[in-house]
């Protein structure tokens, strides 16, 4: 079961990730509410086997922040998420994956 649904071959990726609630600042500083769902997607990182590592293109810099994804997933997350390159973050994040060959 992934996000409380059982049995989903298609979901948006909040409902199967987690997501810091902060993000790093071009200043060095971390904020709650940096503004950068309607940024550009510039770079992921991997973090593990569990974390990925995401920078987001502001008008005033690059953002740092991250997401948790399952394991039966993150390789499915992470693909997703290459594929997105360029867009708007929350483009990305309104847009279905597919994951129906990891639910059982």
């Amino acid at each position: 079961m992934l996000g409380g649904v059982t049995g989903a071959p298609h979901m948006k990726l909040n409902d199967i990730t987690e997501w810091s609630p902060r993000w790093s600042t071009p200043s060095g500083t971390v904020d709650a509410h940096a503004p950068v769902s309607d940024e550009v997607l510039v770079d992921l990182s991997r973090w593990g086997t569990s974390v990925i590592g995401l920078a987001v293109q502001c008008p005033d810099g690059r953002y740092f922040g991250s997401l948790r994804a399952p394991g039966p997933v993150y390789d499915h997350v992470l693909e997703f998420l290459r594929q997105n390159y360029g867009r708007k973050l929350h483009e990305a994040m309104d847009r279905e994956i597919d994951i129906s060959d990891v639910i059982q």
